[in-house]
């Protein structure tokens, strides 16, 4: 999750994509550059862990834009494929 959010925070669209379940990975992704990610809050976790085959992070990812300071927050969900973790879909509230 945290790398996910790091790479928001820098633009690669690329890691994000790489990392995004073929079965709910958009064709491509924009990102807005007007968008800058300050930091994250992981609030809750569950699964996840080394012997699990899926997972779920709530997070409140804090940001700012022209038109002020912003918040995102979101339950998603993540499943392991051939070893590694790739975001499935979450729930999204925007504040």
């Amino acid at each position: 999750m945290r790398s996910r959010f790091t790479a928001f925070a820098v633009g690669d669209t690329g890691y994000l994509l790489r990392t995004w379940h073929a079965g709910t990975r958009p064709a491509e992704l924009d990102l807005d550059p007007a968008r800058r990610w300050l930091f994250v809050e992981i609030l809750h976790t569950a699964g996840g862990g080394p012997f699990d085959e899926s997972g779920t992070v709530e997070f409140t990812a804090h940001y700012r834009e022209p038109e002020g300071r912003g918040r995102l927050h979101e339950t998603s969900r993540f499943l392991r494929v051939d070893g590694c973790w790739q975001y499935v879909d979450g729930e999204v509230d925007r504040w």
